[in-house]
């Protein structure tokens, strides 16, 4: 039995891989924000990690930020006649094949999809909303329909939310574009999957503000540093507001697709006095890049298991996490989640 919701969907789970440089060193921890390439190989490994392998190699494994680097982080300043034509489905997710899996059974995810022409994303050309159907193997799980989102943001994308019963290899395809290839992924245990899901409690975790930087440098890579760094996450945990906490690095994060997700927060939730509002940098000091480095990954991204971003959630005065959306959102889904608390 599969839930789905398909049009306004106000809680849900997450934004955009990695738009950093391009390495394959890992940090201490192990794990990695690379931008590999796609291969059988990495496919087989994929799926052998939700088979069973250890619940903290399989996070930080590493396989991870292929398609949405290819998809968020990818030139985009070519002019380029758009065909008009939809011809591929492209995940903006961690798919499980070209990086580690993030989707887990049991409790509502949120897949979010864009479309592609021959030649680019599709963006004024794509559709209102597309059919989709996902299923396992010949089985036909769920066929719904899901609503473009695109309200303050310049690609649309569509959000599919749906529970999976149990683990396992699934495609989603477009039943009304039969000669678009179907896009494979993994769904895990959910106790291989350390990053938080709704109804959990929120992770705390120091977070740098104006007056404490806990070394962390620049404390906001936004060209005008953001107004969200006021109060320290281990502080606002413990206090009686809701949380919303953002995981982005804007400075290395600058396309049309995980770019404007910050200057979203500071529109909707800027003059919220009734919540805390923060956000947290990926790196301890990104300038380590320069030198051929690898920057050490802050406590909030440590804390949380990320191994993408961006990625912003929103907790409850009970510290209970209501909304979590990733890699990619419009106004309207950060309206609709920060609405819950």
């Amino acid at each position: 039995m599969v839930s789905a919701t398909t049009t306004v969907s106000p809680l849900t789970v997450i934004s955009t891989l990695s738009c950093d440089v391009p390495v394959t060193n890992p940090d201490a921890s192990g794990r990695r924000y690379d931008h590999g390439s796609s291969s059988d190989l990495e496919r087989r490994l994929a799926l052998s990690l939700v088979q069973g392998l250890p619940r903290r190699s399989f996070l930080l494994g590493g396989l991870a930020t292929g398609s949405i680097a290819l998809i968020a982080c990818g030139p985009d300043t070519q002019p380029a006649l758009p065909s008009e034509e939809l011809s591929f489905l492209t995940p903006a997710f961690p798919d499980g094949f070209r990086q580690a899996p993030i989707l887990v059974a049991g409790i509502a995810q949120r897949l979010t999809f864009l479309v592609r022409d021959e030649i680019d994303v599709m963006r004024e050309s794509a559709p209102a909303d597309l059919a989709v159907r996902v299923r396992q193997g010949d089985t036909v799980i769920l066929e719904t329909t899901v609503a473009r989102r695109t309200e303050g943001i310049i690609t649309p994308y569509f959000p599919l939310v749906m529970t999976f019963d149990a683990p396992g290899e699934f495609v989603a395809e477009l039943p009304d574009h039969p000669t678009v290839e179907p896009v494979p992924f993994l769904v895990a245990d959910r106790v291989d999957i350390e990053i938080p899901q709704v109804g959990d409690p929120l992770p705390s975790a120091p977070t740098p503000t104006v007056d404490d930087s806990k070394g962390v440098t620049p404390i906001c890579t936004r060209a005008i540093e953001c107004p969200f760094h006021e109060i320290d996450l281990v502080d606002a945990v413990a206090n009686d507001k809701p949380t919303v906490l953002l995981i982005s690095t804007p400075g290395f994060c600058q396309t049309d697709i995980c770019g404007p997700v910050l200057d979203l927060l500071i529109d909707e939730a800027g003059d919220r006095t009734d919540l805390n509002v923060i956000h947290a940098e990926v790196y301890v000091d990104p300038s380590d890049f320069a030198t051929g480095g690898f920057p050490e990954l802050t406590p909030a991204v440590n804390a949380i298991a990320l191994p993408f971003e961006p990625a912003i959630f929103v907790a409850a005065a009970d510290n209970s996490i209501r909304a979590r959306l990733d890699t990619t959102f419009d106004r309207s889904e950060l309206r609709d989640a920060l609405s819950l608390v």
